[in-house]
């Protein structure tokens, strides 16, 4: 009996310690993260194959900044939270950026904003880019609810204000650069006449122009042609007007050193001399601008070294 009077004391302390208990209440962060990318690009001036040039093309914003900005009190809707969470980041060459954020199931309101600059509105040749006149490029900001878990996509593409008329709007044309190659041989008798005389280089020997400032590439450009049977030569040269800004117009010819012979002209024909190398001649010519002939551009062969 009194075992069973003991076993009804302890079952009568468990219930009523278990009617007791009292649970923890642990507090649950329903936040996660979003993910927020773009390119960001502005606007440069490239030629639109017809001789003039377009501002429409664009190329990659590199170091522009982009900005999240979340209120805190939308993040924790149910708080007393106050200020805001911000992020950051700077595009890279491309003009890519990637930015992670912290939001919420239900999703929140972020500012997202692209920082304005101030730059140059340049210019674009094949590849090589030449610096233009100072200019403004606008920043923006929109509204983007994001969501946990989900990316959004936000591009911006800038355009160049406040900017005058740009030097590199230029049209471009050509000019005519003509001439001849001769090398010095010797005359031994021809009506009292004893001396030096020039004929024309054999067809097929190369007359090489370097071109200071080719306007479609905006650096020096290398031309090559060759000699005709009459020892001429001709190039047909892009360039600009001469009221184009910034372009200093000169070309720089030459030819190679000659393997050869000096040949002697007698009075009974040409008579083959000794074997050796013509030394290479150059010559220049300035103000290479759009339609204007540059002939008589001759060059000659006069030191002679035998071997």
């Amino acid at each position: 009996m009194k075992n069973l009077i003991l076993a009804l004391s302890i079952t009568t302390l468990l219930v009523s310690c278990k009617k007791d208990e009292k649970k923890d209440f642990t507090a649950t962060d329903v936040t996660g993260t979003s993910t927020v990318y773009g390119n960001v690009n502005k606007n440069v001036i490239t030629p639109n194959g017809s001789g003039s040039f377009i501002t429409t093309a664009k190329v990659a914003a590199r170091g522009a900044r982009v900005t999240v900005t979340i209120n805190k009190n939308a993040l924790y809707p149910n708080s007393n939270s106050q200020g805001a969470d911000v992020y950051s980041a700077i595009t890279d060459s491309l003009g890519n950026y990637s930015i992670s954020v912290k939001t919420n199931a239900s999703g929140v309101n972020a500012v997202i904003s692209v920082d304005g600059f101030n730059g140059t509105l340049d210019t674009l040749i094949n590849g090589s880019t030449k610096r233009g006149l100072y200019a403004t490029y606008a920043g923006t900001s929109l509204n983007r609810t994001l969501v946990m878990g989900q990316s959004t996509q936000v591009n911006h593409s800038f355009t160049a204000t406040n900017v005058s008329t740009n030097p590199n709007t230029i049209v471009i044309g050509s000019a005519v650069i003509t001439g001849s190659v001769g090398m010095r041989i010797i005359k031994e008798f021809t009506l009292n006449n004893f001396g030096p005389f020039i004929v024309p280089v054999p067809a097929g020997r190369v007359v090489y122009l370097n071109f200071k400032n080719d306007p479609t590439l905006l650096a020096a450009k290398m031309y090559t042609t060759t000699t005709d049977a009459s020892g001429y030569y001709t190039f047909n040269v892009a360039t600009v007007s001469q009221t184009a800004p910034g372009f200093n117009q000169t070309a720089d010819l030459w030819v190679n050193d000659f393997a050869t012979t000096r040949d002697t002209l007698k009075l009974s024909g040409l008579k083959t001399g000794p074997a050796g190398v013509f030394q290479e001649d150059n010559t220049s010519q300035f103000n290479v601008f759009n339609n204007t002939i540059k002939n008589a551009t001759h060059l000659t062969y006069t030191s002679f070294i035998a071997n």
